[in-house]
């Protein structure tokens, strides 16, 4: 690879670990001081050298969302930075036709945690949002995806690092998924260590980390009546209603998270009937 080696190894560590991104958002988290039309010459670069391609999205504009090559992932697989919890395939053109608005979902989310991050000058660079798989209790659960954004923020009593879990949420697909996806975080917290000496939690991390759903394709109109819904599929199973009770977790909207940052009040709650919308750190 030729160009600004650091940066293009960025580049692919991104879409190894996030399968698909657009330019704007590869820009964001990596472009610096350049302009967006550097970042678009550094990928057709890399299409040229074979590592990458791209699949044109359908919105006006026929905007290109990028992704690895088979080449490329061979490539990416060599840097220890490459961190997923699958093997690092490049994804078929099936794949990525049919989860682009997932996975482009999630790197808006990424990019809205670090733009906020920058512009308070908070410790938390493109790389600290890392998909990382669950922890199955029973060896037969499968794995699944949970995006972890490990965060240093600067509050009133100095600097502290911050966790949390990001689950990704459509309304529309049902209460079954988000339930799942909750009962999943919940079997993680209760998991016991090594015989049973205590919840293994406790070896992994010194705070649990909090769990965050973010809800996407819902207009505004609509979140109050999935943040009640993911409240029901909590009720349902004792084991998340325990984890909510004992861990910050809140539901935002994708388009608020994005508009207004993580950090400001678009959290509603899931636990503690009638507390306002916070900012995360403040679940």
């Amino acid at each position: 690879m030729n160009g600004d080696l650091e940066t293009d190894h960025d580049v692919l560590v991104t879409l190894a670990r996030f399968s698909l991104a657009t330019a704007e958002q590869l820009h964001q988290l990596h472009g610096g001081q350049a302009g967006l039309k550097q970042t678009q010459k550094r990928m057709e670069r890399l299409r040229t050298e074979g590592v990458t391609n791209f699949v044109t999205l359908p919105q006006a504009g026929r905007a290109k969302a990028w992704h690895l090559t088979e080449t490329g992932s061979a490539v990416t697989a060599t840097f220890p930075t490459a961190r997923r919890p699958d093997p690092l395939v490049a994804p078929g053109q099936t794949a990525l036709r049919l989860g682009r608005g997932h996975l482009l979902a999630l790197g808006r989310v990424h990019c809205a945690f670090l733009a906020d991050a920058r512009a308070r000058g908070e410790g938390f660079g493109p790389r600290d949002f890392i998909p990382a798989p669950e922890h199955p209790v029973d060896p037969a659960d499968p794995p699944g995806p949970a995006y972890r954004p490990a965060y240093t923020a600067t509050t009133h009593a100095g600097r502290r690092r911050l966790r949390a879990f990001v689950e990704l949420h459509r309304p529309d697909s049902g209460t079954e998924p988000a339930a799942e996806q909750l009962a999943a975080c919940a079997r993680l917290w209760q998991q016991p260590g090594p015989g049973g000496t205590g919840p293994a939690r406790e070896r992994r991390w010194r705070t649990f980390p909090a769990l965050l759903v973010v809800l996407t394709g819902t207009p505004a109109t609509a979140v109050a009546r999935a943040v009640e819904d993911l409240l029901l599929a909590a009720e349902e199973n004792p084991a998340t209603a325990g984890l909510l009770a004992a861990v910050p977790a809140g539901a935002a909207s994708l388009e608020d998270l994005v508009e207004h940052g993580p950090a400001a009040p678009v959290w509603h709650p899931l636990s503690g009937e009638g507390r306002p919308p916070v900012g995360w750190t403040g679940l």
